[in-house]
């Protein structure tokens, strides 16, 4: 795929998405571009910059979850100095985010009043978002972080109250900056406009995702405008966060979980509290009663979890939204992945480039045109697509059903994910390697979960679709490594198979440690987040088997602080139960252990924060354990 081919593959998707959400193209591009460099976009005319891209494809409703991007050496620069802003704002390190952010307003032209051009102007709206978040870390006032706010939201969003927002469409970071600033408007915001936002919301049409990273978070912001007095808007209100905590529990997020699960439970309070007073509708308390005690129990969890690891439970940042993963320098990426293969700078570049331009590409002293770096990806075995999902299409069907056919699996619910699955190879083109390598993973694995193949057969499978793109060997070789994620995931299932004992293992033990210790040890962490939980979680797993139990326990300890920080719900569970299994290790084989834990009450946490986070299949699991161990502690007593 040439460079226009990928420019007007970009132009269709856009085209695809704005017709199918019924946008005009001044609804899409408001306070962002003209209506003619839209439909010039689209129509594969001209290229935007990233930033645009970025902006055009949120309004759409494409978030940065699950993507790899590939950047040259200068947006990569540009994109880590981002990260790490993050990272200190996330960790509540303002004087560390601070000075980042003042040698990133210098370089990047943020510091300095947003300019007319729209890359410019998103530079600043990125720069006050993070200034807005440190002054408030360093506790400024009410009426200053509303003046950086309002000039963020004008930078994108002109005339924000002139006429209603119905219509608009905006990004989750623009609604996010306009909730925050009429939170710190004075009197804390108009109830009317955030009755308004929570309307638009609904209406957009979000993933669920997406929904929970702002919806939950604008319950909150009205709930905290109406004074608890107004028993009359109780009722509704109640709803808001029903229906909040049900967004939060589908996407297995936790922005604003705690403050919703604090305002349900007062709200439960007074309505057990009535319920009592009347003798009528002993159901209705009933129902009222249980729910107060689930929520309790979650509430708790929560909180218990929090200060294990002396993070903060209630929602201090947003950072989550402007969170990057998965970005590679162009580059490194052709360097490492060379060597790795074992192929000379002179076989690489036959027939693509001269050997002073893979040098200079190679050694970050100069970008090159994309075709080439297309052409080098393809001979490295990579997609050549600079933006993609696990599965190179322009269809947003396929990459919603890959979603759901992850948390089909996730649940063992094969009947359905393998209906999901032959609806998916109907939709991408299966000629190409990567998309054949995902698709092969996955019909393995449902295989694998109906009990249709064997350990070796399974292994076998696995191989084949790694070797698509990769061989094994080259893996298991020492030296810096790049494996694209559905390479590690091919490698993580394989894994699954071997003798636990064998040398096999134990190098693919050795080369994912090499791989993620850096990356875990610094501040870049959140950027690998689900890539490392897949393969680093296993580690992790089969270190602690090994009885390797400090290894696992500080790989472990790192996954839970870096779900807890930016408020992923999924493995948290997951991340305690491993801690307590550890626990009792050390406690069977009378090593020293650094704190206590009650098993009961660790298995209790988590049953709790599987049910709250919809895990069926886990819950079942834990609520086992957790039964097993209250056996052993009533046989004690006796």
């Amino acid at each position: 795929m040439g460079y226009r081919t990928d420019r007007e593959a970009f132009g269709t998707y856009i085209g695809y998405l704005r017709e199918k959400r019924k946008y005009a193209l001044e609804q899409v591009c408001e306070g962002l571009c003209t209506a003619q460099r839209l439909f010039q976009l689209e129509s594969g005319k001209q290229s935007p910059g990233k930033l645009l891209q970025d902006a055009i494809l949120e309004r759409l409703g494409v978030g940065a979850e699950d993507y790899e991007h590939y950047l040259h050496y200068k947006e990569h620069a540009q994109w880590e100095m981002r990260q790490r802003i993050l990272h200190g704002i996330s960790c509540g390190n303002a004087h560390r985010a601070k000075e980042l952010l003042g040698e990133y307003g210098r370089r990047y032209g943020g510091e300095s009043g947003g300019g007319k051009a729209v890359g410019e102007r998103l530079e600043r709206q990125f720069y006050l978002s993070m200034w807005v978040q440190i002054r408030y870390l360093e506790g400024a006032g009410r009426e200053e972080l509303h003046t950086i706010l309002a000039e963020a939201v004008q930078l994108t969003v002109p005339g924000l109250w002139e006429r209603p927002l119905q219509g608009r469409v905006l990004s989750l970071k623009e609604w996010n900056l306009i909730l925050e600033a009429e939170r710190y408007r004075g009197g804390g915001g108009e109830e009317s406009h955030f009755r308004e936002i929570l309307t638009c919301l609904e209406a957009v049409g979000m993933d669920t995702v997406g929904m929970a990273k702002v919806y939950p978070k604008a319950v909150c912001f009205l709930c905290e405008c109406i004074t608890e007095k107004d028993r009359a808007a109780e009722t509704e209100l109640f709803g808001y966060c029903n229906r909040a905590l049900e967004i939060l529990r589908n996407a297995s997020r936790m922005y604003y979980l705690w403050e919703i699960l604090d305002l349900r439970e007062r709200y439960l309070e007074r309505r057990t509290a009535r319920a009592d007073r009347v003798r009528e509708g002993c159901s209705g308390k009933a129902d009222y009663d249980g729910m107060y005690l689930e929520n309790a129990g979650w509430k708790k969890a929560l909180e218990d979890v929090y200060a294990d690891y002396g993070i903060r439970k209630e929602t201090f940042h947003y950072c989550y939204l402007y969170l990057e993963k998965g970005v590679s320098c162009i580059g490194d990426v052709i360097r490492i992945r060379r060597r790795m293969l074992g192929i000379r700078a002179e076989a690489l570049c036959e027939g693509i480039c001269d050997i002073k331009t893979l040098r200079r590409l190679e050694n970050r002293k100069r970008a090159t045109q994309r075709a080439i770096v297309e052409q080098l990806f393809e001979r490295l075995g990579l997609p050549k697509e600079m933006t993609r999902t696990e599965l190179v299409t322009d269809s947003p069907e396929a990459r919603r059903m890959m979603e759901m056919l992850r948390r089909y699996r996730n649940e063992h619910e094969t009947e359905q994910a393998g209906q999901l699955l032959s609806g998916i190879k109907g939709l991408v083109a299966t000629e190409i390697r990567c998309n054949q390598q995902a698709l092969m993973r996955k019909e393995a694995n449902l295989q694998k979960d109906r009990n249709g193949i064997n350990g070796e057969g399974y292994y076998r499978q696995m191989r084949v679709a790694l070797e698509l793109t990769l061989p094994f060997e080259a893996f298991l070789r020492e030296g810096e490594k790049y494996l694209t994620y559905e390479e590690q995931a091919c490698i993580q299932n394989m894994m699954q198979e071997m003798d636990r004992c064998g040398s096999e293992f134990k190098t693919c033990m050795k080369r994912f440690e090499e791989m993620y210790r850096p990356v875990a040890e610094g501040e870049l962490l959140e950027t690998v987040g689900g890539i490392y939980g897949l393969i680093m979680g296993y580690v992790e797993s089969e270190l602690g088997n090994q009885g390797k139990l400090d290894k696992a326990d500080w790989y472990n300890e790192v996954m839970v602080r870096e779900e807890l920080r930016f408020r992923r719900l999924s493995s948290i569970a997951v991340g305690l139960y491993d801690r307590w299994w550890n626990y009792t290790e050390r406690k069977r084989k009378k090593m020293d252990v650094s704190r206590l834990l009650n098993g009961e009450e660790e298995l209790l946490k988590c049953t709790l924060l599987s049910s709250l986070a919809n895990q069926k299949y886990y819950n079942s699991i834990y609520q086992e354990k957790l039964e097993k161990e209250r056996e052993i502690k009533t046989r004690g007593s006796v």
